[in-house]
This record gives structure tokens, C-alpha cells and sequence, in this order.
């Protein structure tokens, strides 16, 4: 699904079918222009930058079943100290509170992942191995397990925790305002945020859905060798779930191994 993207927009864009889309896109850009723009500087924890990262977190745990996908790129420095970016795409379907799939497609690495209540299956296509483990019975069980237990991120899991647990949100040291932008079309507001040895910012849309529409997380201020990060999100809040949606079925000359084999 995810490689036709670009064929369908280019598809759309010959047929004119783009041009409602356009018109969208000056409209939201006109909302975001009447919108004021923050004095960020860095140096203090604005109660509204914490309290729209929290009122995101609780809106995205609002959502019974919905599909996101993820666009974006990472950039990282080789011991030359030449840069280097890598583009990926991470494709998440969620049913709560015990299902989940995801993909993960870049250049360096294809991992996917299905939960289906009772157990969690990563497979890993170009090698063509599969492991599967016994899994908690609730997504947010799961998460905790795959990372503390297992060493196993998640893609995308970090959207599930914001807002969740005091002492990740008392390690934020400065968090402002910046701006209101368009993002996708739509009307975002930008905030940015410090931690020990990470700055990240985020984009949250504007109105009633608080959801993230951009994620920007680098090493600390100074850090040339940090790695730099971004993805901008799509959502389907009433996606199509077929049936086997979540259930993992070895193709043909796959291989189960141990779930520590495979290599992140």
C-alpha cells in the first residue's frame, strides 16, 4: 500500500483532482496567519506547552482504533563527521485494548509486528525470520513488556505513554510555545521542548483532535554527532480493519528463530 503513495498522488495531481486539496491548503495557511506567534527563549516550562502535550496524550489514548502513518527521515554522523539522512516510513493500525500492527520500511531495515492479544510476532522480510513470544492480553502491557523485558521498541510507541507518566513529564526543563503553522494542511501548533540530552518539538493540530501532526527530536543543543529525527503523521481515525488484520501468517520459506536473533 504504502509504495503506490506517490503513483496515486501524481495520479491525482494529472486528473486535477488535486486542486480541492490546494484550496485546503491556502485556507489552513490563512488560519494559521491570523494566529500569533510565540517569544520563544528557551528558558522556562510554560504550563500551556505541558499542558497541550498532556491534552495530546489523552486524546490519543481516547481513540478505540485508528491508523497512522508516519513519514520522515533520520540523519546521523559518520566518524568523518559527515552527515548522512536515511528516509523511512512507519505504518501503524491500533484496535485497542489488544491489537496492534506495524510496519517499519527504510533503506537500512524492515521490521513488522502483529499483536493479536495473546502473542507478539516481529518479522523480519529481508531475512526472511519471524519470531513470535507469548504477549501480554493489552496493548499498553505490551509495550511495557517489549521494552523493559525484551529490549524491543515499538515504532510510534512513545505516542501511547505522552502525558502518562509524572517523572518522564518532570524531565522536561523547558517547554514554550514557538508558533502556529500548517502542517499537511493542517492547522498546527508548535511546540518545543528540552530534556536531558534531547531537544524534541512537536506539532499538535489545532481544535477539538490534538493530534500530532510533526515530530522533531535532536541531540542536545551542541551536540554535532547528536542524531537529528523528524516524521509528519497522517491519520485515519475510522480506518478499514480486515479481519486477519493482526494475525501474522508466514510466507512461504520464512524461518522461525529465537526472538534475540533478530538484530535491531
Amino acid at each position: 500500500m504504502l509504495p503506490k503513495a506517490p503513483m496515486l498522488l501524481m495520479c491525482l495531481m494529472l486528473s486535477g483532482a488535486a486542486a480541492p486539496a490546494a484550496m485546503a491548503q491556502d485556507e489552513a495557511s490563512q488560519a494559521a496567519d491570523t494566529r500569533e506567534v510565540g517569544n520563544p527563549v528557551g528558558t522556562e516550562r510554560e504550563p500551556t506547552a505541558i499542558a497541550a502535550l498532556e491534552r495530546m496524550g489523552a486524546y490519543l489514548r481516547s481513540l478505540t482504533t485508528f491508523a497512522v502513518e508516519g513519514v520522515g527521515s533520520t540523519e546521523e554522523s559518520l566518524t568523518t563527521g559527515q552527515k548522512v539522512m536515511y528516509p523511512g516510513t512507519i505504518d501503524l493500525l491500533a484496535s485497542r485494548p489488544n491489537r496492534l500492527r506495524a510496519n517499519v520500511y527504510s533503506t537500512r531495515k524492515r521490521r513488522e509486528f502483529y499483536y493479536d492479544g495473546k502473542s507478539l510476532t516481529v518479522f523480519a522480510p529481508r531475512q526472511g525470520f519471524y519470531a513470535e513470544i507469548a504477549a501480554p492480553p493489552t496493548i499498553k502491557e505490551l509495550l511495557d513488556k517489549a521494552q523493559d523485558r525484551l529490549g524491543l521498541v515499538i515504532p510510534l510507541s512513545d505516542l501511547f505513554e505522552l502525558g502518562t507518566d509524572p517523572a518522564q513529564m518532570a524531565r522536561i526543563s523547558t517547554a514554550f510555545f514557538v508558533s502556529t503553522d500548517v502542517v499537511g494542511g493542517q492547522v498546527c501548533n508548535h511546540f518545543a521542548f528540552r530534556q536531558p540530552d534531547v531537544d524534541w518539538q512537536i506539532w499538535i493540530r489545532d481544535g477539538a483532535q490534538a493530534l500530532p501532526c510533526k515530530w522533531v527530536i535532536t541531540g542536545a543543543s551542541g551536540d554535532s554527532a547528536g542524531l537529528n529525527y523528524e516524521m509528519e503523521f497522517t491519520w485515519d481515525l475510522k480506518p478499514t480493519v480486515p479481519a486477519n488484520a493482526f494475525t501474522f501468517l508466514p510466507p512461504t520459506g520464512a524461518d522461525r528463530i529465537a526472538l534475540a536473533s533478530i538484530k535491531q
